[in-house]
Protein backbone atom coordinates (compact mmCIF):
# COMPACT_ATOMS: atom_id res chain seq x y z
CA UNK A 1 0.00 0.00 0.00
CA UNK A 2 2.81 2.40 0.88
CA UNK A 3 4.56 1.53 -2.37
CA UNK A 4 1.39 2.22 -4.38
CA UNK A 5 0.87 5.55 -2.65
CA UNK A 6 4.49 6.60 -3.22
CA UNK A 7 4.31 5.55 -6.88
CA UNK A 8 1.15 7.62 -7.35
CA UNK A 9 2.73 10.68 -5.81
CA UNK A 10 5.65 10.46 -8.25
CA UNK A 11 3.31 9.67 -11.16
CA UNK A 12 1.49 12.98 -10.77
CA UNK A 13 4.62 14.71 -12.07
CA UNK A 14 6.23 12.11 -14.30
CA UNK A 15 3.46 9.96 -15.83
CA UNK A 16 -0.04 11.37 -15.50
CA UNK A 17 -2.89 9.58 -17.30
CA UNK A 18 -1.89 7.47 -20.29
CA UNK A 19 -3.38 4.88 -22.60
CA UNK A 20 -2.03 1.38 -23.14
CA UNK A 21 -2.68 -1.14 -25.89
CA UNK A 22 -3.14 -4.44 -24.04
CA UNK A 23 -2.96 -7.85 -25.71
CA UNK A 24 -4.75 -10.82 -24.11
CA UNK A 25 -4.64 -14.48 -25.26
CA UNK A 26 -7.49 -16.27 -27.03
CA UNK A 27 -8.97 -17.55 -23.80
CA UNK A 28 -11.19 -20.43 -22.79
CA UNK A 29 -14.85 -19.57 -22.02
CA UNK A 30 -14.77 -16.50 -24.26
CA UNK A 31 -15.94 -15.99 -27.87
CA UNK A 32 -12.30 -16.18 -28.97
CA UNK A 33 -11.98 -19.80 -27.81
CA UNK A 34 -12.92 -20.88 -31.34
CA UNK A 35 -10.73 -18.31 -33.06
CA UNK A 36 -8.54 -20.95 -34.77
CA UNK A 37 -10.83 -23.94 -35.35
CA UNK A 38 -9.09 -25.91 -38.10
CA UNK A 39 -5.46 -24.93 -38.49
CA UNK A 40 -2.93 -22.44 -37.18
CA UNK A 41 -2.09 -19.81 -39.77
CA UNK A 42 0.62 -17.19 -39.26
CA UNK A 43 -0.18 -13.70 -40.51
CA UNK A 44 3.52 -12.76 -40.29
CA UNK A 45 4.20 -15.26 -43.08
CA UNK A 46 1.37 -13.94 -45.22
CA UNK A 47 -0.79 -17.01 -44.57
CA UNK A 48 -3.76 -14.91 -43.41
CA UNK A 49 -4.85 -11.43 -42.40
CA UNK A 50 -4.02 -10.20 -38.87
CA UNK A 51 -7.42 -10.19 -37.14
CA UNK A 52 -7.61 -9.48 -33.36
CA UNK A 53 -9.38 -12.32 -31.57
CA UNK A 54 -8.70 -14.80 -34.38
CA UNK A 55 -5.19 -14.68 -35.80
CA UNK A 56 -3.99 -12.11 -33.27
CA UNK A 57 -4.48 -11.75 -29.52
CA UNK A 58 -7.40 -9.66 -28.34
CA UNK A 59 -6.39 -5.99 -28.40
CA UNK A 60 -7.89 -3.33 -26.17
CA UNK A 61 -7.00 0.25 -25.30
CA UNK A 62 -6.86 0.68 -21.51
CA UNK A 63 -6.58 3.98 -19.65
CA UNK A 64 -3.84 4.01 -17.00
CA UNK A 65 -4.62 6.56 -14.30
CA UNK A 66 -1.18 6.40 -12.69
CA UNK A 67 -1.66 9.25 -10.17
CA UNK A 68 -4.60 7.31 -8.67
CA UNK A 69 -2.99 3.85 -8.47
CA UNK A 70 -2.62 4.19 -4.69
CA UNK A 71 -6.26 5.14 -4.21
CA UNK A 72 -7.51 2.38 -6.51
CA UNK A 73 -5.32 -0.15 -4.70
CA UNK A 74 -7.28 0.53 -1.51
CA UNK A 75 -10.81 0.44 -2.96
CA UNK A 76 -13.13 -2.08 -4.60
CA UNK A 77 -13.73 -0.62 -8.05
CA UNK A 78 -17.05 0.19 -9.73
CA UNK A 79 -16.94 -2.50 -12.44
CA UNK A 80 -18.36 -5.08 -10.02
CA UNK A 81 -21.34 -2.79 -9.57
CA UNK A 82 -21.78 -2.15 -13.29
CA UNK A 83 -20.76 -5.46 -14.89
CA UNK A 84 -21.08 -8.01 -12.08
CA UNK A 85 -18.84 -11.01 -11.46
CA UNK A 86 -18.03 -14.01 -13.64
CA UNK A 87 -16.27 -17.35 -13.71
CA UNK A 88 -15.84 -19.91 -16.51
CA UNK A 89 -18.10 -18.01 -18.87
CA UNK A 90 -20.91 -17.52 -16.32
CA UNK A 91 -21.93 -13.96 -15.37
CA UNK A 92 -24.09 -12.75 -12.48
CA UNK A 93 -25.11 -9.50 -10.81
CA UNK A 94 -23.19 -8.33 -7.72
CA UNK A 95 -24.80 -4.96 -6.95
CA UNK A 96 -26.33 -6.25 -3.72
CA UNK A 97 -22.98 -7.55 -2.43
CA UNK A 98 -21.24 -4.34 -3.46
CA UNK A 99 -23.65 -2.30 -1.34
CA UNK A 100 -23.43 -4.78 1.55
CA UNK A 101 -19.65 -4.40 1.63
CA UNK A 102 -20.03 -0.65 2.05
CA UNK A 103 -21.98 -1.29 5.24
CA UNK A 104 -19.76 -4.14 6.42
CA UNK A 105 -16.22 -2.84 5.92
CA UNK A 106 -16.91 0.85 5.36
CA UNK A 107 -16.20 3.14 2.44
CA UNK A 108 -13.31 5.32 1.32
CA UNK A 109 -13.86 8.81 2.74
CA UNK A 110 -10.83 10.50 1.23
CA UNK A 111 -11.98 12.93 -1.49
CA UNK A 112 -11.01 11.76 -4.93
CA UNK A 113 -11.62 9.09 -7.52
CA UNK A 114 -12.47 6.29 -5.07
CA UNK A 115 -14.56 8.23 -2.55
CA UNK A 116 -17.61 6.21 -1.47
CA UNK A 117 -16.31 2.86 -2.76
CA UNK A 118 -15.96 -0.18 -0.45
CA UNK A 119 -12.66 -0.11 1.40
CA UNK A 120 -9.77 -2.51 0.76
CA UNK A 121 -7.43 -0.45 2.91
CA UNK A 122 -6.93 -3.20 5.50
CA UNK A 123 -6.15 -6.88 5.04
CA UNK A 124 -9.39 -7.87 6.78
CA UNK A 125 -11.34 -5.71 4.31
CA UNK A 126 -9.82 -7.66 1.41
CA UNK A 127 -10.72 -10.98 3.04
CA UNK A 128 -14.30 -9.85 3.64
CA UNK A 129 -14.61 -8.69 0.02
CA UNK A 130 -13.50 -12.08 -1.28
CA UNK A 131 -15.80 -13.97 1.08
CA UNK A 132 -18.78 -11.74 0.24
CA UNK A 133 -18.37 -11.97 -3.53
CA UNK A 134 -17.43 -15.65 -3.89
CA UNK A 135 -20.21 -18.21 -4.49
CA UNK A 136 -18.30 -20.71 -2.33
CA UNK A 137 -18.74 -18.53 0.78
CA UNK A 138 -21.96 -16.60 0.12
CA UNK A 139 -25.11 -18.69 -0.32
CA UNK A 140 -27.07 -16.01 -2.17
CA UNK A 141 -24.25 -15.59 -4.67
CA UNK A 142 -24.01 -19.38 -5.08
CA UNK A 143 -27.71 -19.66 -5.96
CA UNK A 144 -27.45 -16.70 -8.33
CA UNK A 145 -24.42 -18.16 -10.13
CA UNK A 146 -26.10 -21.56 -10.50
CA UNK A 147 -29.16 -19.83 -11.99
CA UNK A 148 -26.86 -18.10 -14.48
CA UNK A 149 -25.50 -21.49 -15.52
CA UNK A 150 -29.05 -22.86 -15.76
CA UNK A 151 -29.80 -20.27 -18.43
CA UNK A 152 -27.04 -21.78 -20.55
CA UNK A 153 -27.85 -25.47 -20.00
CA UNK A 154 -31.65 -25.26 -19.86
CA UNK A 155 -31.70 -27.30 -16.65
CA UNK A 156 -32.27 -26.24 -13.04
CA UNK A 157 -29.02 -26.32 -11.06
CA UNK A 158 -29.91 -23.85 -8.30
CA UNK A 159 -31.05 -26.71 -6.06
CA UNK A 160 -27.37 -27.58 -5.51
CA UNK A 161 -26.96 -24.52 -3.28
CA UNK A 162 -30.56 -23.84 -2.25
CA UNK A 163 -30.14 -25.48 1.15
CA UNK A 164 -27.42 -22.97 2.05
CA UNK A 165 -28.87 -19.92 0.33
CA UNK A 166 -28.81 -17.93 3.58
CA UNK A 167 -25.30 -18.94 4.67
CA UNK A 168 -22.65 -16.25 4.67
CA UNK A 169 -19.14 -17.16 5.78
CA UNK A 170 -17.25 -14.18 7.20
CA UNK A 171 -13.65 -13.66 8.21
CA UNK A 172 -14.66 -13.97 11.86
CA UNK A 173 -16.24 -17.35 11.08
CA UNK A 174 -13.14 -18.88 9.51
CA UNK A 175 -10.95 -17.33 12.18
CA UNK A 176 -12.99 -19.12 14.84
CA UNK A 177 -12.95 -22.52 13.13
CA UNK A 178 -12.83 -24.13 9.67
CA UNK A 179 -16.06 -23.88 7.66
CA UNK A 180 -17.34 -26.10 4.86
CA UNK A 181 -17.78 -24.10 1.69
CA UNK A 182 -20.87 -24.03 -0.51
CA UNK A 183 -21.29 -25.94 -3.78
CA UNK A 184 -20.56 -23.51 -6.61
CA UNK A 185 -20.24 -23.69 -10.42
CA UNK A 186 -16.62 -22.63 -10.03
CA UNK A 187 -15.87 -26.30 -9.43
CA UNK A 188 -17.29 -29.54 -10.81
CA UNK A 189 -17.72 -31.43 -7.53
CA UNK A 190 -20.25 -31.27 -4.69
CA UNK A 191 -19.68 -29.98 -1.16
CA UNK A 192 -21.90 -32.57 0.48
CA UNK A 193 -22.05 -34.77 3.57
CA UNK A 194 -23.38 -37.63 1.42
CA UNK A 195 -21.11 -37.43 -1.64
CA UNK A 196 -17.33 -37.28 -1.51
CA UNK A 197 -15.85 -34.47 -3.57
CA UNK A 198 -15.15 -35.79 -7.07
CA UNK A 199 -14.20 -33.67 -10.05
CA UNK A 200 -16.63 -33.99 -12.93
CA UNK A 201 -19.52 -35.01 -10.66
CA UNK A 202 -21.85 -32.21 -11.78
CA UNK A 203 -20.96 -32.81 -15.43
CA UNK A 204 -22.19 -36.39 -15.15
CA UNK A 205 -25.08 -36.14 -12.69
CA UNK A 206 -26.33 -32.63 -13.55
CA UNK A 207 -25.66 -33.13 -17.25
CA UNK A 208 -23.59 -29.98 -17.47
CA UNK A 209 -21.43 -30.16 -20.61
CA UNK A 210 -17.72 -30.56 -19.99
CA UNK A 211 -15.75 -27.43 -20.86
CA UNK A 212 -14.24 -29.08 -23.94
CA UNK A 213 -14.59 -28.73 -27.69
CA UNK A 214 -17.09 -31.61 -27.77
CA UNK A 215 -18.80 -30.95 -24.44
CA UNK A 216 -17.82 -34.45 -23.36
CA UNK A 217 -14.88 -36.03 -21.57
CA UNK A 218 -12.38 -35.80 -24.39
CA UNK A 219 -9.34 -38.06 -24.83
CA UNK A 220 -8.40 -37.34 -28.45
CA UNK A 221 -7.05 -33.95 -29.51
CA UNK A 222 -7.22 -33.15 -33.21
CA UNK A 223 -5.39 -29.84 -32.99
CA UNK A 224 -2.71 -29.49 -35.65
CA UNK A 225 0.12 -28.97 -33.14
CA UNK A 226 -0.93 -31.92 -30.97
CA UNK A 227 -0.88 -34.21 -34.00
CA UNK A 228 2.50 -32.85 -35.11
CA UNK A 229 3.92 -33.79 -31.71
CA UNK A 230 2.34 -37.25 -31.84
CA UNK A 231 0.12 -36.45 -28.87
CA UNK A 232 -3.36 -36.73 -30.33
CA UNK A 233 -3.97 -39.42 -27.71
CA UNK A 234 -2.56 -39.56 -24.19
CA UNK A 235 1.05 -40.70 -24.36
CA UNK A 236 3.71 -41.42 -21.78
CA UNK A 237 6.79 -39.25 -22.09
CA UNK A 238 9.71 -40.17 -19.81
CA UNK A 239 11.41 -37.32 -17.94
CA UNK A 240 13.96 -35.47 -20.04
CA UNK A 241 17.59 -35.58 -19.02
CA UNK A 242 18.18 -31.85 -18.53
CA UNK A 243 21.65 -32.41 -17.10
CA UNK A 244 20.77 -30.64 -13.87
CA UNK A 245 22.57 -33.18 -11.67
CA UNK A 246 25.94 -33.17 -13.44
CA UNK A 247 27.27 -29.83 -12.10
CA UNK A 248 26.76 -30.95 -8.48
CA UNK A 249 27.69 -34.63 -8.81
CA UNK A 250 31.38 -33.74 -8.71
CA UNK A 251 30.94 -31.89 -5.41
CA UNK A 252 29.80 -35.07 -3.66
CA UNK A 253 32.74 -37.09 -4.93
CA UNK A 254 32.64 -40.64 -3.56
CA UNK A 255 29.96 -39.84 -0.97
CA UNK A 256 26.98 -42.25 -1.30
CA UNK A 257 24.10 -40.55 -3.08
CA UNK A 258 21.03 -41.26 -5.19
CA UNK A 259 19.80 -39.79 -8.47
CA UNK A 260 16.01 -39.62 -8.16
CA UNK A 261 13.08 -38.23 -10.12
CA UNK A 262 11.64 -35.34 -8.07
CA UNK A 263 7.85 -35.36 -7.58
CA UNK A 264 5.89 -32.67 -5.65
CA UNK A 265 2.25 -33.80 -5.16
CA UNK A 266 -0.35 -32.32 -2.84
CA UNK A 267 -0.53 -33.92 0.57
CA UNK A 268 -3.68 -35.69 1.69
CA UNK A 269 -4.23 -32.98 4.31
CA UNK A 270 -4.56 -29.92 2.12
CA UNK A 271 -3.49 -27.94 -0.94
CA UNK A 272 -1.83 -24.61 -1.65
CA UNK A 273 -2.63 -22.27 1.24
CA UNK A 274 -3.50 -24.99 3.78
CA UNK A 275 -0.71 -24.70 6.31
CA UNK A 276 1.20 -27.79 7.38
CA UNK A 277 3.53 -26.04 9.83
CA UNK A 278 1.04 -25.90 12.68
CA UNK A 279 1.02 -27.83 15.93
CA UNK A 280 -1.56 -30.39 14.85
CA UNK A 281 0.10 -31.27 11.54
CA UNK A 282 3.60 -31.28 12.99
CA UNK A 283 2.46 -33.54 15.83
CA UNK A 284 0.88 -35.98 13.38
CA UNK A 285 4.18 -36.51 11.59
CA UNK A 286 7.88 -35.60 11.77
CA UNK A 287 7.70 -32.06 13.10
CA UNK A 288 9.07 -30.44 9.98
CA UNK A 289 9.72 -30.85 6.24
CA UNK A 290 10.22 -34.37 4.88
CA UNK A 291 11.26 -36.17 1.69
CA UNK A 292 9.86 -39.63 0.95
CA UNK A 293 12.17 -42.23 -0.65
CA UNK A 294 11.94 -45.98 -1.20
CA UNK A 295 13.41 -48.57 1.15
CA UNK A 296 15.71 -50.00 -1.51
CA UNK A 297 17.06 -46.62 -2.58
CA UNK A 298 17.64 -45.66 1.05
CA UNK A 299 19.61 -48.85 1.73
CA UNK A 300 21.91 -48.17 -1.22
CA UNK A 301 22.79 -44.69 0.08
CA UNK A 302 23.01 -45.62 3.76
CA UNK A 303 19.95 -43.54 4.64
CA UNK A 304 17.75 -44.58 7.55
CA UNK A 305 14.27 -43.37 8.40
CA UNK A 306 14.29 -39.84 9.89
CA UNK A 307 17.88 -39.09 8.81
CA UNK A 308 18.60 -35.59 7.57
CA UNK A 309 19.07 -35.53 3.79
CA UNK A 310 19.81 -32.89 1.19
CA UNK A 311 18.26 -32.89 -2.28
CA UNK A 312 20.16 -30.76 -4.76
CA UNK A 313 20.80 -30.08 -8.43
CA UNK A 314 21.87 -27.16 -10.60
CA UNK A 315 18.67 -25.29 -9.73
CA UNK A 316 19.14 -25.27 -5.95
CA UNK A 317 18.99 -27.37 -2.80
CA UNK A 318 16.58 -28.27 0.00
CA UNK A 319 17.12 -29.97 3.37
CA UNK A 320 14.58 -32.23 5.11
CA UNK A 321 14.21 -35.47 7.04
CA UNK A 322 13.91 -38.73 5.13
CA UNK A 323 10.75 -40.82 5.28
CA UNK A 324 11.77 -44.31 4.17
CA UNK A 325 8.72 -46.18 2.87
CA UNK A 326 7.92 -49.29 0.87
CA UNK A 327 5.11 -47.33 -0.77
CA UNK A 328 7.49 -45.14 -2.79
CA UNK A 329 8.72 -46.62 -6.11
CA UNK A 330 12.44 -46.95 -6.66
CA UNK A 331 14.00 -44.02 -8.47
CA UNK A 332 11.56 -41.46 -7.06
CA UNK A 333 11.70 -38.81 -4.33
CA UNK A 334 8.49 -37.16 -3.11
CA UNK A 335 8.24 -33.85 -1.28
CA UNK A 336 4.73 -32.66 -0.56
CA UNK A 337 3.62 -29.35 -1.98
CA UNK A 338 3.35 -26.29 0.30
CA UNK A 339 5.54 -27.18 3.25
CA UNK A 340 6.12 -23.73 4.68
CA UNK A 341 9.63 -24.40 6.00
CA UNK A 342 9.24 -22.20 9.06
CA UNK A 343 9.77 -24.89 11.71
CA UNK A 344 12.74 -27.24 12.20
CA UNK A 345 14.64 -26.11 9.09
CA UNK A 346 18.46 -26.24 9.19
CA UNK A 347 20.77 -24.57 6.73
CA UNK A 348 21.95 -26.11 3.48
CA UNK A 349 25.68 -26.73 3.26
CA UNK A 350 25.39 -26.28 -0.50
CA UNK A 351 23.71 -22.88 -0.63
CA UNK A 352 24.72 -21.53 2.78
CA UNK A 353 21.10 -20.50 3.29
CA UNK A 354 18.34 -21.92 5.43
CA UNK A 355 16.77 -25.04 4.00
CA UNK A 356 14.92 -24.54 0.73
CA UNK A 357 11.45 -25.54 -0.44
CA UNK A 358 9.98 -28.12 -2.79
CA UNK A 359 10.55 -25.85 -5.79
CA UNK A 360 14.12 -24.90 -4.87
CA UNK A 361 15.29 -27.71 -7.16
CA UNK A 362 12.74 -27.22 -9.97
CA UNK A 363 12.18 -24.88 -12.86
CA UNK A 364 9.38 -24.36 -15.34
CA UNK A 365 9.94 -25.99 -18.73
CA UNK A 366 7.89 -24.40 -21.52
CA UNK A 367 6.54 -26.72 -24.20
CA UNK A 368 4.97 -25.57 -27.50
CA UNK A 369 1.78 -27.59 -26.98
CA UNK A 370 1.24 -25.64 -23.76
CA UNK A 371 0.91 -22.48 -25.83
CA UNK A 372 -2.03 -23.47 -28.03
CA UNK A 373 -4.80 -20.88 -27.99
CA UNK A 374 -8.15 -20.28 -29.61
CA UNK A 375 -9.21 -23.93 -29.54
CA UNK A 376 -11.72 -24.48 -26.71
CA UNK A 377 -9.99 -26.17 -23.75
CA UNK A 378 -6.62 -25.81 -25.50
CA UNK A 379 -6.09 -22.23 -24.39
CA UNK A 380 -3.76 -20.68 -21.87
CA UNK A 381 -2.91 -17.67 -19.79
CA UNK A 382 0.33 -17.26 -17.91
CA UNK A 383 0.53 -19.35 -14.74
CA UNK A 384 3.24 -17.64 -12.64
CA UNK A 385 6.57 -18.27 -14.45
CA UNK A 386 5.19 -20.12 -17.46
CA UNK A 387 2.13 -21.43 -19.24
CA UNK A 388 1.33 -24.21 -16.75
CA UNK A 389 2.83 -25.42 -13.49
CA UNK A 390 4.53 -28.46 -14.98
CA UNK A 391 7.89 -28.62 -13.22
CA UNK A 392 8.03 -32.41 -13.10
CA UNK A 393 10.90 -33.30 -15.43
CA UNK A 394 13.50 -32.88 -12.71
CA UNK A 395 16.16 -35.09 -11.18
CA UNK A 396 17.94 -34.48 -7.89
CA UNK A 397 20.88 -35.92 -6.02
CA UNK A 398 19.89 -37.06 -2.53
CA UNK A 399 22.54 -37.71 0.11
CA UNK A 400 22.59 -38.16 3.86
CA UNK A 401 23.71 -35.36 6.19
CA UNK A 402 25.26 -36.56 9.44
CA UNK A 403 23.70 -35.08 12.57
CA UNK A 404 27.03 -33.49 13.43
CA UNK A 405 27.09 -31.65 10.09
CA UNK A 406 23.69 -30.02 10.55
CA UNK A 407 24.08 -26.23 10.65
CA UNK A 408 21.17 -24.32 12.20
CA UNK A 409 22.66 -20.97 11.15
CA UNK A 410 22.37 -19.63 14.68
CA UNK A 411 25.69 -17.79 14.69
CA UNK A 412 25.88 -14.15 15.91
CA UNK A 413 24.48 -11.48 13.66
CA UNK A 414 26.71 -9.13 11.71
CA UNK A 415 27.62 -5.84 13.47
CA UNK A 416 25.30 -3.98 11.09
CA UNK A 417 22.32 -6.21 11.94
CA UNK A 418 23.10 -6.04 15.66
CA UNK A 419 23.16 -2.24 15.48
CA UNK A 420 19.85 -2.17 13.60
CA UNK A 421 18.13 -4.47 16.10
CA UNK A 422 19.73 -2.94 19.20
CA UNK A 423 20.06 0.84 18.76
CA UNK A 424 22.94 2.27 20.81
CA UNK A 425 20.72 4.83 22.56
CA UNK A 426 18.58 2.08 24.13
CA UNK A 427 20.30 0.18 26.98
CA UNK A 428 20.47 -3.55 26.26
CA UNK A 429 21.11 -6.49 28.55
CA UNK A 430 24.11 -8.60 27.53
CA UNK A 431 23.36 -11.94 25.90
CA UNK A 432 25.02 -15.04 27.38
CA UNK A 433 27.69 -16.56 25.18
CA UNK A 434 27.22 -20.10 26.43
CA UNK A 435 25.37 -21.54 29.41
CA UNK A 436 22.99 -19.25 31.34
CA UNK A 437 24.83 -17.68 34.29
CA UNK A 438 24.04 -18.89 37.79
CA UNK A 439 23.77 -15.35 39.07
CA UNK A 440 22.20 -12.49 37.25
CA UNK A 441 24.84 -10.05 35.96
CA UNK A 442 24.57 -6.37 36.61
CA UNK A 443 22.19 -4.83 34.13
CA UNK A 444 21.61 -1.33 32.92
CA UNK A 445 18.32 -0.21 34.48
CA UNK A 446 15.42 0.39 32.18
CA UNK A 447 14.62 4.03 31.61
CA UNK A 448 11.67 5.34 33.67
CA UNK A 449 9.73 6.10 30.50
CA UNK A 450 10.13 2.52 29.31
CA UNK A 451 9.07 1.17 32.71
CA UNK A 452 5.96 3.34 32.75
CA UNK A 453 5.01 2.25 29.24
CA UNK A 454 5.28 -1.41 30.24
CA UNK A 455 3.56 -1.06 33.60
CA UNK A 456 1.91 2.19 34.77
CA UNK A 457 2.39 1.02 38.37
CA UNK A 458 6.08 1.80 37.99
CA UNK A 459 5.41 5.52 37.58
CA UNK A 460 5.77 6.31 41.28
CA UNK A 461 7.74 3.22 42.26
CA UNK A 462 11.37 3.47 43.40
CA UNK A 463 14.09 2.50 40.97
CA UNK A 464 15.05 -1.17 41.09
CA UNK A 465 17.05 -3.54 38.97
CA UNK A 466 15.07 -5.54 36.37
CA UNK A 467 14.55 -9.23 36.92
CA UNK A 468 16.77 -11.29 34.68
CA UNK A 469 16.24 -14.71 33.11
CA UNK A 470 19.03 -16.31 31.11
CA UNK A 471 20.95 -13.08 31.07
CA UNK A 472 18.19 -11.05 29.39
CA UNK A 473 15.82 -8.54 31.03
CA UNK A 474 12.42 -10.10 31.63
Amino acid sequence: RTLARTFSRLAEKHLGVRKDLVATPLMHDTPTELGQPLEVRDWKRGECEPVPGKTLPQLKVVERDYPNVGRMYEALGPLLERLGNNVKGIDWDTREEYERLKQHVGVIREPGKTEGMPSLAEDVHVCEAILTLAPETNGEVAVRSWKALSEKTGRDHAHLAAGRAHDKITFADIKAQPRKIITAPTWSGLESEEVSYTSGYTNVHERIPFRTLTGRAQFYQDHEWMLDFGEGLCAYRPPLDMGETEPVRRRLGDKPHLVLNWITPHSKWGIHSTYNDNLRMLTLFRGGPVVWISERDAARAGIQDNDWVEALNANGATVARAVVSQRVPEGMAIMYHAQEKIVNVPGSNTTGKRGGILNSVTRVVVKPTHMIGGYAQLAYGFNYYGTVGSQRDEYVLVHKIADGDIDWLERPLTPEREAALNPPDVPQAPYPEAEPPQEAPAETPLRPAARTALDPAFEDAPEREPEVAFGKPS
